[in-house]
C-alpha cells in the first residue's frame, strides 16, 4: 500500500535556509511530507501548542544544529531544544545532524553571546549522549545524509504514515460495514413493530400497570416511640409516578428510597385514622425495595445508570429506560379534560372571593 511519512524538521531558520531547502528536497524525493515552523515566529508563545500538534502528527523527527542555539522561550529554553525534548517525550523516531566544524561557520550564522554559546554546547552534548548523530559541512552533504538516514530509520522504526483515501478501507471492512447496515435495518424494523404500550417479553404475565402491589411497612404514629406495622397497597403505575421523575436524570439508591417512602406515606395517609403518621419514621424493608427494583427492571422501565462520575463516588445509580419514560408520560401527562377541569376550578375559586 502506498504510504507517505511526515517528517518534522527542527532547526533554527535564518542561518540554515539552504540546509533546510536541501532537506526538504531530499524528503520530497523519498515521497515524504516535510513539516516545520517556517510560517510561525519563534517568539510567539501561542505557536508552541501548534508546534506540538505538528510533531504529534509527524512520523519522524529530524534535528539539525548549526552555529546558533536559536530563540529562547519564556522558560529560558530554546525552541529547537524544546522541540527535541517534546519529540523525545512522545517517542518519535529521530535523526540528529550537527555541523562538523562549527568554528568555521560564518560569524553572522553563529551565536554572538557567551550565554548562547554555552547553551548550544550543552544542548549538543545532551543530544550526542542520547543518540547516534551524523555530522555535515555543506548543505548538499546534509541532504544526502538525511536521505540515507531516513531510509534506514524507516526500516528500523516502521510507521503507519499517511495513505491516500482510496486505500483507507479494504474489502473486508466494506463487507463488515455492509453487514452492520443490514443489521441496523433489521433492528429498525423490530423497533417499529413494537407497539407504543408493548411490554418486553420478559414482562409478559407479570404484574404491571394498574395491578396492585401490597406489602407491610413500619411507621410511628404521632409522638409514640413504638413502631407500628400496616399493610399498604399501591399500583405499579403509582410507584412509577413517584420514582419515574427522579430516574429521568438518574438517581441514587438513597434518592430512589426517598421517593418510595413518599409513595407509601401518601398511601398510608389515605387510610382512615392514619393522618398523624410521621414521614421520617417510615421504614421500608430491604426486601420490599429489592422487589420493586426487580419488578421495574423486569418491566423494562428501569436500568442501571450509565453517567460517568468521580472515582470516589461509590453510590449505585438508576435511570429510566425509554420504555419506562413512555409509560410514565402516558400515565402522568395531563389530558385536555384535566387541564379544562383545573382551569374551571380556578375560575370558580376566584368567583367565591
Amino acid at each position: 500500500m502506498e504510504r507517505r511519512h511526515q517528517v518534522f524538521i527542527s532547526s533554527t531558520y535564518a542561518d540554515l535556509k539552504e540546509e533546510r531547502a536541501e532537506i526538504i528536497k531530499a524528503l520530497l524525493e523519498l515521497d515524504c511530507i516535510p513539516s516545520g515552523m517556517e510560517l510561525f515566529p519563534a517568539t510567539n508563545e501561542d505557536a508552541w501548542e501548534i508546534i506540538k500538534g505538528i510533531i504529534d502528527d509527524s512520523d519522524y523527527y529530524c534535528l539539525v544544529v548549526g552555529g546558533r542555539y536559536g530563540s529562547v522561550a519564556s522558560d529560558g529554553i530554546g525552541y529547537t531544544e524544546k522541540e527535541y525534548d517534546y519529540a523525545l517525550l512522545k517517542g518519535k523516531p529521530l535523526m540528529a545532524f550537527f555541523h562538523r566544524e562549527p568554528g568555521k561557520i560564518l560569524t553572522a550564522k553563529s551565536e554572538s553571546t557567551d550565554e548562547g554559546k554555552k547553551k548550544l554546547i550543552s544542548f549538543q552534548k545532551k543530544v550526542e549522549n542520547a543518540h547516534h548523530c551524523k555530522y555535515w559541512i555543506t548543505a548538499e552533504e546534509l541532504g544526502g545524509q538525511v536521505s540515507r538516514s531516513l531510509i534506514n530509520l524507516r526500516k528500523t522504526h516502521p510507521s503507519d504514515g499517511w495513505v491516500p483515501g482510496r486505500y483507507a478501507t479494504d474489502e473486508s471492512l466494506l463487507i463488515e460495514l455492509a453487514n452492520l447496515r443490514a443489521r441496523n435495518a433489521e433492528l429498525l424494523v423490530e423497533i417499529a413493530s413494537i407497539g407504543k404500550d408493548a411490554m418486553p417479553k420478559i414482562a409478559e404475565g407479570i404484574a404491571h400497570g394498574t395491578d396492585i402491589y401490597s406489602t407491610d411497612i413500619s411507621f410511628k404514629l404521632g409522638e409514640k416511640k413504638s413502631l407500628e406495622k400496616i399493610s399498604v397497597s399501591v399500583s405499579w403505575d403509582k410507584i412509577l409516578k413517584y420514582v419515574g421523575p427522579a430516574l429521568i436524570g438518574e438517581c441514587s439508591d438513597e434518592e430512589f428510597l426517598e421517593k418510595l417512602k413518599l409513595c407509601f406515606y401518601h398511601a398510608i395517609q389515605s387510610l382512615e385514622s392514619k393522618n398523624n403518621v410521621l414521614y421520617n419514621s417510615i421504614i421500608v424493608p430491604f426486601m420490599v425495595i429489592d422487589q420493586i427494583k426487580i419488578q421495574l427492571r423486569a418491566l423494562g422501565q428501569m436500568a442501571p445508570g450509565v453517567k460517568r462520575r468521580a472515582v470516589a463516588d461509590r453510590k449505585v445509580y438508576w435511570k429510566l429506560t425509554s420504555l419506562g419514560e413512555s409509560r410514565l408520560l402516558s400515565i402522568q401527562a395531563l389530558t385536555k379534560k384535566t387541564v379544562t377541569k383545573s382551569a374551571k376550578l380556578k375560575v370558580d375559586a376566584n368567583a367565591m372571593k
